[in-house]
């Protein structure tokens, strides 16, 4: 699963990256946390592609969505229809997940081998009112070997290449599957203070221990 990812390049640096301009209301984050609004990429009926907010999350009567399995996407009635004619992708410096050994749970921070940014491929959701941004959550899938010891499911991650055909809804999701395994990442582990939302530094993402975790040293 994604839960908690980090997009903290600074706007110049992404309009650059996104070939887009980006909108007033972004501001970079090391500690982004479901109900946030988040940079997506999508495009709209008859629009260019662009870049714009949306609520991470999707509210249904039953559950508060943030995650889609690629595997069923395109078959389960919640998703389907954005699998069809909505897709966006969301931009990160990295993501993190929690290893749980059964008596403790410590987050890693997970990120590209490269210094470029991941672009998580997601649904959306036209907004049901207008002036309300649109909802969206992100594609799901099984780890990648070099992250599998830490957690069995991750963001479905795509390269450059594939992101026009993605967002014009042509890209098939064996296809996905194949372009998304072959992105390698690192990782290390980092302070628990990323588990409290309102925390939200660079010393987020910098290498710890569980000795010298600074969370950790408060109990």
């Amino acid at each position: 699963m994604c839960g908690r990812f980090s997009l903290h390049s600074n706007k110049k640096k992404l309009a650059k990256a996104i070939a887009q301009a980006m909108p007033e209301a972004f501001n970079p984050s090391y500690n982004i946390t479901p109900g946030s609004e988040v940079l997506a990429l999508a495009k709209a009926t008859k629009q260019p592609i662009g870049a714009g907010m949306m609520h991470w999350g999707l509210r249904t009567p039953q559950n508060f969505h943030i995650n889609a399995r690629l595997e069923t996407a395109d078959s389960t009635p919640r998703f389907r229809d954005s699998w069809a004619d909505h897709r966006c992708l969301i931009p990160a410096s990295g993501f993190y997940e929690w290893y749980e050994d059964g008596i403790s749970k410590q987050p890693y921070y997970i990120y590209p081998m490269s210094d470029e940014l991941l672009y998580f491929a997601g649904l959306w959701f036209p907004a049901a009112n207008r002036g309300e941004p649109a909802n969206c959550v992100i594609l799901t899938t099984d780890a990648h070997p070099s992250i599998q010891d830490i957690h069995p499911r991750m963001p479905v991650t795509l390269p450059r290449s594939v992101h026009a055909d993605w967002l014009m809804n042509a890209l098939p999701k064996d296809e996905v599957l194949s372009f998304s395994n072959k992105i390698s990442f690192a990782k290390h582990m980092v302070s628990s203070r990323v588990n409290h939302a309102q925390n939200n530094d660079s010393r987020l993402i910098v290498a710890t221990t569980p000795q010298n975790d600074d969370q950790m040293q408060l109990f």
